[in-house]
């Protein structure tokens, strides 16, 4: 096998696929911890791959996005260990194929690169991104195929565990979405403030997005045990991809190792062409 070992670190969960090409050979999810060593995750990923009958030795290369800098390190190691190569940290410099049009291109964080970059690749352009993780992220990009900007918000996750701490009798919040509106209990009107309230925050913000840019396909992405869930009850979603993430990382791998062997590199921030 001839491939890429793609991992994603967000502030919540560390998401790793092996990619045999354009297909997924191993798929996995691990907390995601700054206290935890590289030999901890290198031993956890080493026998997920083992239980996998994988080998990523076989990979050619490896690529990370990471939002926590402290495990930028960490991950490093962890792919020099497994597969005896450093990766390719996805930052500034690095070739992307994405136009970036914000007034700070660099603190564009290099997930949302990713994600942008794999919406467009599955579904052309203008496309609209939700990223559904500790945040909620709208990335859009436009008809020209410029990233233009984003809308970020609390993720519903986030927006419990703060009413869960703050209130003395409420405790933990199931996100289920609720039988009707109007909760005949404390558990139901809960329910419905957090999930029917999220459905209308995603809803109304994806309605103003197109209205700026036109027509476009919104494709949502996340690993939430309540997303699915979630996700079927929205109008405005069109295809849920959670590897999106990753497969945007695959993609910008082969790009920048396709391009930067005999192209400058352009000046400006990350991503750029």
């Amino acid at each position: 096998m001839s491939g890429v070992l793609a991992i994603d670190v967000s502030n919540s969960l560390t998401t790793i696929a092996l990619w045999d090409g354009a297909a997924v050979a191993g798929h996995w999810s691990l907390a995601s911890d700054p206290t935890r060593t590289a030999d901890e995750y290198a031993v956890l990923l080493h026998r997920l791959l083992t239980e996998a009958r994988l080998d990523a030795r076989e990979a050619g290369g490896a690529v990370l996005a990471c939002v926590v800098p402290e495990m930028v390190g960490t991950m490093e190691a962890v792919c020099e260990r497994i597969l005896g190569i450093r990766p390719l940290v996805v930052g500034p410099g690095v070739r992307t194929g994405l136009r970036i049009r914000t007034e700070n291109p660099r603190e564009l964080g290099a997930d949302r690169i990713a994600n942008a970059v794999g919406a467009v690749a599955r579904h052309g352009a203008p496309v609209v991104v939700l990223d559904f993780s500790t945040a909620l992220t709208v990335d859009v990009v436009g008809p020209a195929g410029d990233y233009l900007g984003a809308v970020i918000a609390p993720g519903m996750a986030v927006a419990a565990e703060a009413l869960s701490r703050r209130t003395a009798r409420l405790g933990r919040i199931e996100l289920n979405p609720p039988p009707r509106a109007i909760g005949a209990t404390t558990e139901e009107g809960l329910q419905s403030g957090l999930v029917l309230g999220h459905l209308g925050l995603v809803e109304g913000l994806v309605g103003r997005v197109r209205a700026e840019i036109g027509p476009a396909p919104t494709v949502a992405t996340g690993e939430a045990p309540w997303l699915v869930t979630f996700l079927s009850h929205s109008r405005v979603i069109d295809v849920y991809e959670p590897l999106l993430t990753l497969d945007g990382l695959r993609r910008i791998h082969e790009r920048h190792n396709a391009r930067s062997s005999n192209e400058p590199n352009p000046a400006g921030g990350p991503g750029q062409e």
